[in-house]
């Protein structure tokens, strides 16, 4: 098995082109959102261009994520030869993203395509070995419930989570799997030894979850929580600050990164952790349709905790006294009331 991770949305998509131009026999392209703008036309342009020398190109996009390019943009993808789906469930997005190569490499993470995630930070894992099959089989079940039909592999797909191995993969919101990634995280929340380290954009976590860290600082685990200073979207500020604010009297602590961090990560004792699509809020544990890799491999928590560190170390440390009540009035009323309804569609 080897990997390499990336940081920002522009560093992962040059290796996903690259890897698409070289693609022989399959691309299959899962992706929240893909945007038919300067970057996005690159994906277009190549995924055509396989599709058109024989390769068998198909593409999943949640209706609402890509929203704007139902027209035009599919229309060229499917004149080139590529299968096109698009996920529409109620309340439910597709907000995976996923690439997988002639079914020996895999990449998965954060990654969007659009110009403006061109320079945020990100996590996207490239992956080769037997973990990309598991991923396919994932991508085959999406593809079935957005109504394919025809056979996508001719490899032997008959087991789910990989045993034995220092990498796997987890699918959360699909089929038996439709809350597998709450049970993960509670049971390694639960059983940290020592600390605790999450990266994610948006903090708008379920109750259990601020439960579970809760337990874990009362046991002594240290805990830490790298957000963006300011994200895509001004009401979400708000929010993570509030909830920043509710995690800080706990006994976390919370750094504010500088620019736009996309990445949604967790490193658990310094031993075990995550890359994935899924945000710290209530529709990625209750509704959305997520994916993820996990490991334990040293090197690769080696390697995602050089990235965090040097996040870190740029990041200013949350305090709840310069915090002030000037902005409580607006931020604690607004993370209420979108709790009554959980549901907040983010990127």
């Amino acid at each position: 098995m080897k990997y390499r991770i990336f940081t920002t949305s522009e560093k992962a998509w040059v290796p996903m082109l690259e890897d698409i131009k070289k693609a022989r026999e399959s691309i299959y392209f899962e992706m929240y959102i893909l945007y038919d703008d300067l970057a996005g036309s690159q994906f277009f342009r190549e995924l055509s261009l396989a599709a058109e020398r024989g390769v068998r190109v198909v593409i999943i996009l949640d209706i609402v994520g890509s929203y704007d390019i139902l027209s035009n943009a599919v229309g060229r993808l499917k004149a080139s030869g590529a299968e096109v789906f698009f996920s529409s469930f109620l309340f439910r997005r597709s907000h995976r993203k996923i690439l997988i190569i002639d079914e020996t490499v895999a990449f998965i993470g954060g990654v969007n395509v659009g110009k403006k995630y061109a320079l945020w930070n990100d996590l996207q894992i490239r992956v080769t070995g037997q973990v990309v099959l598991t991923i396919l089989q994932s991508f085959i079940k999406m593809y079935e419930q957005c109504g394919g039909r025809d056979q996508l592999s001719h490899n032997k797909l008959r087991h789910g989570v990989l045993k034995k191995t220092k990498l796997w993969f987890l699918a959360h919101g699909i089929g038996k799997r439709q809350h597998i990634f709450r049970k993960y995280y509670e049971e390694r929340l639960n059983n940290a030894k020592k600390s605790i380290v999450f990266v994610t954009p948006y903090l708008f976590p379920p109750r259990w979850f601020i439960a579970s860290i809760h337990q874990a600082l009362i046991r002594g685990v240290d805990v830490e929580i790298l957000l963006p200073g300011s994200t895509d979207l001004w009401i979400v500020n708000g929010i993570n600050r509030s909830f920043a604010l509710c995690l800080t009297n706990l006994g976390a602590k919370i750094y504010f990164t500088s620019g736009m961090n996309h990445a949604k990560t967790m490193v658990v004792d310094r031993r075990e952790g995550i890359i994935g699509s899924q945000n710290l809020d209530l529709i990625s544990f209750n509704w959305n349709i997520e994916a993820g890799v996990f490991f334990n491999e040293p090197d690769m928590v080696r390697d995602l905790l050089v990235i965090i560190e040097d996040w870190k170390g740029s990041a200013k440390l949350f305090n709840s006294k310069i915090y002030g009540i000037f902005f409580l009035w607006y931020d604690i009323p607004m993370a209420f009331f979108l709790r009554l309804f959980g549901f907040l569609p983010l990127e």
